[in-house]
Protein backbone atom coordinates (compact mmCIF):
# COMPACT_ATOMS: atom_id res chain seq x y z
CA UNK A 1 0.00 0.00 0.00
CA UNK A 2 2.78 2.50 0.72
CA UNK A 3 4.04 2.12 -2.86
CA UNK A 4 0.58 3.13 -4.02
CA UNK A 5 0.64 6.23 -1.81
CA UNK A 6 4.12 7.06 -3.11
CA UNK A 7 2.88 6.73 -6.69
CA UNK A 8 -0.18 8.90 -6.02
CA UNK A 9 1.84 11.61 -4.30
CA UNK A 10 4.56 11.69 -6.98
CA UNK A 11 2.04 11.82 -9.80
CA UNK A 12 -0.29 14.30 -8.07
CA UNK A 13 -3.29 12.15 -8.92
CA UNK A 14 -4.98 12.72 -5.59
CA UNK A 15 -8.66 13.04 -6.53
CA UNK A 16 -10.68 10.24 -5.00
CA UNK A 17 -7.60 8.15 -4.25
CA UNK A 18 -6.96 8.41 -0.51
CA UNK A 19 -9.24 8.85 2.50
CA UNK A 20 -8.64 11.10 5.48
CA UNK A 21 -6.45 9.59 8.22
CA UNK A 22 -7.27 10.07 11.93
CA UNK A 23 -5.13 8.36 14.56
CA UNK A 24 -3.32 8.65 17.88
CA UNK A 25 0.07 10.28 17.48
CA UNK A 26 1.79 7.31 19.10
CA UNK A 27 0.93 5.44 15.85
CA UNK A 28 2.52 8.07 13.57
CA UNK A 29 5.40 5.79 12.53
CA UNK A 30 2.84 3.57 10.82
CA UNK A 31 2.44 6.31 8.21
CA UNK A 32 6.13 6.91 7.43
CA UNK A 33 5.77 4.68 4.37
CA UNK A 34 3.34 7.06 2.65
CA UNK A 35 6.29 9.07 1.38
CA UNK A 36 9.72 10.37 2.29
CA UNK A 37 8.15 13.78 3.00
CA UNK A 38 5.57 12.26 5.36
CA UNK A 39 8.36 10.53 7.26
CA UNK A 40 10.30 13.80 7.56
CA UNK A 41 7.26 15.75 8.72
CA UNK A 42 6.04 13.17 11.21
CA UNK A 43 9.57 12.59 12.52
CA UNK A 44 9.94 16.33 13.14
CA UNK A 45 6.64 16.41 15.05
CA UNK A 46 7.68 13.41 17.15
CA UNK A 47 11.18 14.64 17.99
CA UNK A 48 10.59 18.29 18.89
CA UNK A 49 8.95 19.74 21.98
CA UNK A 50 5.99 21.42 20.30
CA UNK A 51 4.74 22.80 23.62
CA UNK A 52 7.74 25.15 23.62
CA UNK A 53 7.19 26.40 20.07
CA UNK A 54 5.60 29.82 19.70
CA UNK A 55 2.85 30.38 17.13
CA UNK A 56 4.28 30.93 13.66
CA UNK A 57 5.83 29.25 10.65
CA UNK A 58 8.86 26.94 10.87
CA UNK A 59 10.62 25.75 7.71
CA UNK A 60 11.58 22.09 7.62
CA UNK A 61 12.45 21.77 3.92
CA UNK A 62 11.73 25.18 2.41
CA UNK A 63 8.32 25.31 0.73
CA UNK A 64 8.24 21.52 0.43
CA UNK A 65 7.62 20.86 4.13
CA UNK A 66 6.88 23.43 6.79
CA UNK A 67 5.19 23.65 10.17
CA UNK A 68 2.57 26.10 11.39
CA UNK A 69 1.94 26.42 15.11
CA UNK A 70 -1.44 27.95 15.94
CA UNK A 71 -3.16 28.89 19.18
CA UNK A 72 -6.85 29.85 19.31
CA UNK A 73 -10.15 29.34 21.06
CA UNK A 74 -12.56 26.95 19.37
CA UNK A 75 -15.63 28.39 17.66
CA UNK A 76 -19.31 27.35 17.44
CA UNK A 77 -20.33 25.11 14.55
CA UNK A 78 -22.30 27.94 12.92
CA UNK A 79 -19.09 29.95 12.43
CA UNK A 80 -17.16 27.05 10.89
CA UNK A 81 -16.08 27.06 7.24
CA UNK A 82 -15.22 24.19 4.94
CA UNK A 83 -11.74 24.67 3.49
CA UNK A 84 -9.48 22.71 1.17
CA UNK A 85 -6.03 23.06 -0.36
CA UNK A 86 -4.61 22.20 -3.78
CA UNK A 87 -0.86 22.32 -3.23
CA UNK A 88 -0.42 20.95 0.30
CA UNK A 89 -1.42 18.03 2.46
CA UNK A 90 -2.23 18.99 6.07
CA UNK A 91 -1.13 16.89 9.02
CA UNK A 92 -3.03 18.51 11.90
CA UNK A 93 -1.84 17.49 15.38
CA UNK A 94 -3.51 18.61 18.62
CA UNK A 95 -0.80 19.66 21.08
CA UNK A 96 -3.17 20.98 23.75
CA UNK A 97 -6.97 20.94 24.10
CA UNK A 98 -9.47 19.32 21.76
CA UNK A 99 -11.70 20.33 18.88
CA UNK A 100 -14.25 18.99 16.46
CA UNK A 101 -13.11 18.87 12.81
CA UNK A 102 -15.44 18.23 9.89
CA UNK A 103 -14.49 16.17 6.85
CA UNK A 104 -16.04 15.84 3.39
CA UNK A 105 -14.75 14.99 -0.07
CA UNK A 106 -14.64 18.19 -2.13
CA UNK A 107 -16.79 16.52 -4.80
CA UNK A 108 -19.66 16.44 -2.26
CA UNK A 109 -19.51 20.21 -1.57
CA UNK A 110 -19.96 23.40 -3.58
CA UNK A 111 -17.30 26.09 -3.85
CA UNK A 112 -18.34 29.23 -1.96
CA UNK A 113 -15.08 31.22 -2.30
CA UNK A 114 -12.66 30.76 -5.19
CA UNK A 115 -9.15 29.42 -4.77
CA UNK A 116 -6.63 31.90 -3.37
CA UNK A 117 -3.27 30.77 -4.74
CA UNK A 118 -1.20 32.91 -2.37
CA UNK A 119 -2.81 31.15 0.63
CA UNK A 120 -3.42 27.77 -1.06
CA UNK A 121 -7.01 27.72 0.14
CA UNK A 122 -10.57 27.76 -1.10
CA UNK A 123 -13.83 27.59 0.81
CA UNK A 124 -16.84 25.39 0.26
CA UNK A 125 -20.35 24.85 1.58
CA UNK A 126 -22.35 21.73 2.26
CA UNK A 127 -22.36 18.99 4.86
CA UNK A 128 -20.00 16.25 5.97
CA UNK A 129 -18.89 14.08 8.86
CA UNK A 130 -17.39 15.33 12.13
CA UNK A 131 -14.79 13.88 14.50
CA UNK A 132 -13.36 15.06 17.80
CA UNK A 133 -9.59 15.36 17.86
CA UNK A 134 -8.21 15.22 21.39
CA UNK A 135 -4.76 16.09 22.67
CA UNK A 136 -2.27 13.63 21.18
CA UNK A 137 -4.34 12.85 18.07
CA UNK A 138 -3.70 13.85 14.47
CA UNK A 139 -5.59 13.97 11.19
CA UNK A 140 -4.28 14.04 7.63
CA UNK A 141 -6.18 15.96 4.97
CA UNK A 142 -5.25 15.41 1.32
CA UNK A 143 -6.20 17.88 -1.44
CA UNK A 144 -9.56 16.18 -2.03
CA UNK A 145 -10.39 16.37 1.68
CA UNK A 146 -12.32 19.46 2.67
CA UNK A 147 -12.13 20.06 6.40
CA UNK A 148 -13.81 22.37 8.89
CA UNK A 149 -11.35 22.87 11.77
CA UNK A 150 -11.45 24.76 15.08
CA UNK A 151 -14.97 23.78 16.21
CA UNK A 152 -15.83 23.65 19.89
CA UNK A 153 -16.55 20.31 21.53
CA UNK A 154 -18.99 21.57 24.18
CA UNK A 155 -17.88 25.15 24.70
CA UNK A 156 -15.13 27.43 23.45
CA UNK A 157 -11.74 26.31 24.77
CA UNK A 158 -8.06 26.98 24.10
CA UNK A 159 -6.31 24.79 21.51
CA UNK A 160 -2.68 24.65 20.47
CA UNK A 161 -2.21 22.86 17.16
CA UNK A 162 0.67 21.93 14.87
CA UNK A 163 -0.10 21.84 11.16
CA UNK A 164 2.58 20.19 9.04
CA UNK A 165 2.21 21.23 5.39
CA UNK A 166 3.56 18.80 2.78
CA UNK A 167 3.77 19.83 -0.87
CA UNK A 168 2.15 17.41 -3.31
Amino acid sequence: MSLYFEYVLKNKKMKGSINVIIDKFENAKSYYGISKEFAIGLNFLQNNDLNKKEPGKYEIDGDNIFLLIKEYNTIPFERGKWEAHRRYIDIQYIIEGNEVIGYANIDCLKISEDYMEDRDIFFLKGSGDFNTLNKGWFAVYFPEDAHMPCLEVEESKYVKKAIMKILV
